[in-house]
């Protein structure tokens, strides 16, 4: 009976096994036409994507242009043998004969190929687990003979090629370096912060400067062979090559006749001063109007192609080991005090208060007691009276001392920051330094010392605890000359594509007014337009032709122990100014006039064609 009931139950069990299974059914069937019919194309692609690998071949970075057109950064093609892992069968005797065809040692192309994209290997196994398709390249820039000679052994070199890739070139080698900066391959780490941007492993990326700043733009899309994998990852055939993508260009703002100009005249100007010694020094010339950088200049520079491919180990101990440190670009990062240049700002703020009124009388005996500090000039004896220009033309430290007591420390620190002092500007340069401007608090932290109200007469002369950078003071004597407007410095003018249209423009930014009087600003202008005439601190540097305005500044080093460093800052014609220069020596010795203005001279009188 137990029997008979279970069969009698059992068409049920039958009947929803039968359910079960005809829904599983359907749900494969399902799955079968959502795979091959809805979404094959994309489930293709992917299953062809997995057997496909690219080995790439870098683009070509984007072009660098001058304001008028000309090619100041460029590329050149140089034929590497590289190295392509995985199609390698026997990697001591492939790297022996490459040695002997390169002519280099075998343990150089071990170490090359075992310590790659700053990742060191411990075997060849492991270059081919971690980059089977590399490329890894052991040579570069080959001769003639020696790629004929590999060409002829590529048969018996499995995974050894010879390709051609763009190498970064820069045709004017150390000139406007600091500008340009350069680049590298990048490293492991790099390519950890960058491989969500589109990097790969083979980049080449910007270092420095513009190359580093603006890589997005310059770098380009890789191309290269694309090759099918077997199971085990092997190159089983060639399927095609895609081209790279070139990178876009930039256009400058730079005037490279001019930039050449200040290069030639800066380390004309420092070897005609010291002879055997050497001296850092840097020169910023900018548009006063728009703060476009005209020429960029910090010397010593250092050529960029050293770098372009694999800079050796002792040309870079040396740029490393070098104690004017080459690499160092001393325009937009040596602040140190700024002399009587700064006297353009103390000058502004004081008639501008007023604390002085343009054509009042002030003695100026050479001498000032500045809250019991006595203050002396180094002409003795001083001016004698005085009014504003001629005092500014003169460069009258005792006069400034004047000026400086009657503005006091919180007034004149409001001018210089509003001016742009002690704040970066910028610039779309990597490795601006913002200066400094003491306050209370950081001469505490520093010295151990309270800013005493006597600390002002220094700081109103450019000495002291006071920091500012040549493209600083460039920029400070842009809005002297513009009427008050401070605008924030730039190189690039616009990104192009590789047919020359326009992808993207960099207006002028302003960064603020500065909140002085035109009427101050006017007389500062007229003081500096004086600074060749008689009684200026630069009389005999005149130009026949050419009226141009001035300011020398010499700052004293190491408490006045050590050598001075010399400034200079000019602009040109007098009247209606194009430019707005300044000019750097560190610890040159002598003073401004006899050091820096010579610099700021010669590189008018070439600009400007006028006879020396």
């Amino acid at each position: 009976m137990r029997q008979r009931a279970r069969f009698r139950a059992s068409p049920w069990r039958l009947a929803g096994f039968i359910a079960g299974m005809t829904i599983a059914l359907l749900a494969v069937v399902a799955r079968l036409i959502s795979v091959q019919l809805v979404h094959g194309d994309q489930y293709r692609a992917a299953a062809t994507a997995n057997q496909v690998r690219l080995i790439p071949v870098a683009a070509p970075r984007g072009i660098i242009f001058d304001r008028s057109g000309k090619v100041v950064v460029r590329n050149r093609p140089s034929f590497v043998v590289a190295l392509i892992p995985s199609e390698v069968k026997d990697i001591r005797a492939e790297l022996e004969v490459v040695a002997q065809t390169l002519d280099l040692p075998q343990a150089l192309l071990w170490d090359r190929l075992l310590h790659h994209h700053g990742v060191n290997y411990r075997n060849f196994d492991e270059v081919v687990t971690y980059e089977p398709y590399g490329p890894v390249i052991l040579g570069s820039d080959l001769s003639v003979k020696q790629m004929a000679r590999l060409a002829e052994l590529k048969n018996d070199l499995p995974g050894v090629d010879v390709q051609a890739q763009p190498v970064r070139d820069y045709p004017y080698r150390g000139e406007g370096s600091h500008v340009f900066g350069y680049v590298g391959q990048i490293t492991e780490d790099e390519y950890a912060q960058l491989k969500m941007e589109g990097y790969t492993p083979n980049d080449v990326i910007g270092k420095d400067g513009l190359e580093a700043v603006y890589d997005r733009y310059l770098r380009g899309v890789p191309g290269g062979d694309q090759v099918a994998v077997d199971a085990q990852g092997q190159v089983a055939r060639h399927l095609s090559y895609r081209p790279p993508i070139p990178g876009n260009g930039l256009i400058l703002t730079l005037d490279w006749r001019l930039q050449e100009i200040v290069e030639r005249a800066l380390a004309k100007g420092i070897r005609a001063w010291g002879g055997r010694r050497r001296f850092g020094g840097a020169v910023v010339v900018e548009d006063p109007w728009t703060g476009g950088i005209l020429a960029l200049a910090s010397s010593p520079n250092f050529d960029p192609n050293d770098f372009a491919i694999s800079i050796s180990a002792k040309r870079y101990a040396y740029y490393l080991n070098d104690p004017l440190r080459p690499l160092y670009n001393r325009a937009i990062a040596a602040a140190t005090p700024t002399g009587s240049t700064f006297k353009m700002v103390t000058g502004s703020a004081a008639l501008t208060v007023p604390v002085v009124k343009l054509h009042e009388v002030v003695y100026d005996s050479g001498a000032w007691n500045c809250g019991g500090a006595l203050f002396r000039d180094i002409a003795a004896g001083g001016l004698g009276a005085t009014t504003f220009v001629p005092a500014l033309a003169a460069s009258s430290d005792g006069f400034f001392y004047q000026m400086s007591w009657r503005l006091g420390n919180e007034r004149l620190r409001k001018y210089a920051l509003a001016f742009g002092l002690g704040a970066l500007s910028g610039i779309d340069l990597p490795g601006e330094y913002p200066g400094n401007w003491p306050t209370n608090a950081w001469s505490l932290k520093v010295t151990g010392l309270p800013l005493e109200p006597s600390d002002v007469c220094s700081l109103g002369i450019g000495q002291g605890a006071m920091q500012a950078t040549p493209l600083q003071m460039a920029n400070v004597e842009s809005a002297v000359i513009n009427g008050g407007t401070l605008y924030r410095p730039h190189v690039v003018h616009a990104v192009v594509d590789q047919a020359n249209r326009i992808v993207k423009t960099f207006e002028p930014q302003v960064i603020r007014e500065v909140p002085v009087t035109k009427a101050a600003l006017a007389a500062v202008r007229d003081g500096m337009s004086r600074v060749t005439d008689p009684g200026g601190t630069a009389y005999g540097l005149a130009i026949e032709g050419l009226p141009f305005g001035g300011k020398t500044g010499t700052a004293e080093t190491a408490g006045g122990a050590g050598p001075n460093t010399t400034w200079f800052v000019a602009y040109a014609p007098a009247k209606h100014p194009v430019l707005a220069m300044a000019v750097f020596v560190d610890r040159s010795g002598g003073y401004g006039a006899q050091v820096a203005a010579p610099i700021a001279r010669d590189v008018l009188v070439q600009y400007f064609h006028m006879k020396p």
